[in-house]
């Protein structure tokens, strides 16, 4: 057999979109696995966003969610990295008597404040003030703060960034813990599984994946894929909808046996 290889793959433009999982994908991650290589989702969503049927229940060796801030091998922790208590309190006070569309994503539970229509049917959990912070869900495990809407300002960019990294997709920014990204949690995993850099596959789509694609043996992006992706990239797949996953760990991985 060949050496085995790990694969990273992230979920939202890349596994999946609004049309979900093409049948394409869960196939082939499923004959990369049987031939003895690793298969890790590598997400920029928390835990609580990211549910089986999410990505059509397929079977993964492990997942990092939340940017690096969890890693998980066989379904169990093995690094946690949380944002802290304080500034959680702080960004649910500082946002409650504004309009902005906020949430606060963690490993079990997800909050929102003013929802925008997007997620009218999204199950979160109630908040009645910012004191919940400090009250019944001061032991939730936080790993990202969250905005999205056209009224997003530098300001509020600056008020994250204090204490967090901010990503900023237009119209949308995901923050999480300074020290966490997709590339660390990808080193963390290849050394405890004893897998060379070289033998490394991520594939994405966005600006949350770019350290990861720079850091991986093989980048990989989507056809979907923004220009910025697709210039450092040494392979660009199909799109998502057309199983973009499949056709590149197909050509990359399975035809190299």
């Amino acid at each position: 057999m060949t050496e085995k290889f790990a694969v990273f793959i992230d979920i939202d433009g890349t596994l999946t979109d609004d049309g979900g999982v093409n049948p394409k994908n869960a196939a082939t991650i499923k004959k990369a696995r049987d031939l003895g290589h690793y298969v890790f989702v590598n997400t920029g969503r928390a835990k609580s966003w990211t549910s089986p049927e999410l990505f059509g229940n397929i079977e993964f060796d492990g997942m990092i969610s939340g940017m690096g801030s969890l890693i998980e091998i066989g379904g169990a922790p093995i690094l946690e990295t949380l944002i802290d208590k304080r500034f959680v309190y702080e960004a649910a006070k500082h946002f409650w008597n504004t309009t902005s569309c906020f949430f606060i994503s963690g490993v079990e539970k997800g909050f929102i404040l003013n929802p925008i229509p997007y997620f009218k049917d999204w199950k979160f959990s109630d908040i009645d003030s910012p004191e919940d912070f400090n009250g019944r869900y001061k032991n939730e495990k936080i790993q990202k703060l969250e905005m999205f809407g056209k009224n997003i300002t530098d300001s509020d960019k600056r008020f994250f960034a204090r204490e967090l990294d901010v990503y900023d997709h237009g119209g949308y920014i995901e923050c999480s813990p300074k020290s966490c990204t997709k590339s660390g949690a990808m080193a963390y995993v290849i050394k405890y599984l004893g897998i060379k850099k070289e033998n490394t596959i991520a594939i994405g789509d966005s600006i949350n994946d770019m350290d990861m694609l720079k850091n991986a043996g093989i980048a990989v992006a989507m056809g979907n894929a923004i220009s910025q992706i697709k210039e450092i990239a040494d392979f660009v797949s199909t799109p998502c909808r057309d199983g973009g996953v499949a056709y590149a760990i197909e050509e990359l991985l399975i035809k190299r046996i």
